[in-house]
């Protein structure tokens, strides 16, 4: 009963965190590992809360009017795609290089977000549709594979696709997650990887934290979700390169 009501009250902190930026998954993952879960039983399990948690977004995202879907429509396709290979591929990953790895990668990512805007006139044109589809593939193919911190990579590669400010970029990023994370659960569960109980628990969380975090999204702003999204970042750093770990909260 106790991993339960901690898993309930990680969902939603990780709904909210996910919604809003991302990330979430680290903090779900572990506690999932923690109730005795192996590493790849724990990441397919977490899926059911991230398929859950991106109805309710898209649910609330719509209803407000900051849902655009024609201008992603290609890239959605690509990352379904992608994801069912990534999935089909995902394996147990328990290297303390790749952590390391991602971490810088979040970094670059925060960069490449809060880098200034520029409006696109004719001398800064969109890229191709196919080399779109192309990152969106491996974006997919890395959120079919693993999830943790493919909410950051699509806030990055949204602003290649259309000029979204952060709500709608969000709004975006919940909608293709949905999309891809319907054909990941399907994988997962003809693979016997997911442990029910423990994933709809986590989802009912998680979908009180998503309909929190557009709350929160639509009343306070693009400037809100910029100080979530540098917490986010830089508590996932901290847990991706074990500082956690060395001050023992990790």
């Amino acid at each position: 009963m106790i991993i339960f009501v901690i898993l309930f009250f990680t969902g939603i902190l990780a709904g909210f965190i996910n919604t809003l930026a991302g990330g979430g998954s680290i903090l779900v993952l572990p506690v999932l590992i923690l109730s005795g879960l192996p590493s790849p039983i724990a990441n397919a399990t977490n899926r059911v809360a991230i398929l859950f948690q991106s109805i309710t977004g898209v649910q609330r995202f719509h209803k407000h009017g900051k849902l655009n879907i024609k201008p992603i429509i290609h890239i959605t396709f690509a990352a379904i795609i992608g994801s069912i290979i990534g999935s089909i591929f995902a394996v147990n990953i328990d290297s303390v290089a790749f952590d390391k790895i991602l971490g810088i990668v979040l970094i670059l990512l925060l960069i490449l977000m809060f880098r200034p805007h520029k409006k696109r006139n004719r001398f800064t044109k969109t890229l191709p549709k196919w080399l779109e589809c192309l990152i969106f593939l491996l974006v997919g193919f890395y959120g079919g594979f693993i999830q943790v911190g493919v909410g950051f990579l699509f806030l990055a590669t949204l602003k290649l696709v259309e000029e979204f400010n952060l709500v709608k970029a969000n709004a975006a990023k919940v909608f293709i997650i949905l999309c891809y994370t319907f054909f990941v659960v399907i994988v997962f569960t003809v693979s016997g990887k997911i442990v029910w109980k423990y994933g709809l628990v986590l989802a009912a969380g998680n979908m009180i934290g998503a309909y929190l975090g557009v709350h929160a999204a639509i009343r306070k702003g693009e400037r809100f979700i910029r100080i979530v999204l540098s917490i986010a970042v830089f508590i996932a750093c901290l847990k991706l390169f074990g500082i956690l770990n060395l001050i023992g909260i990790g």
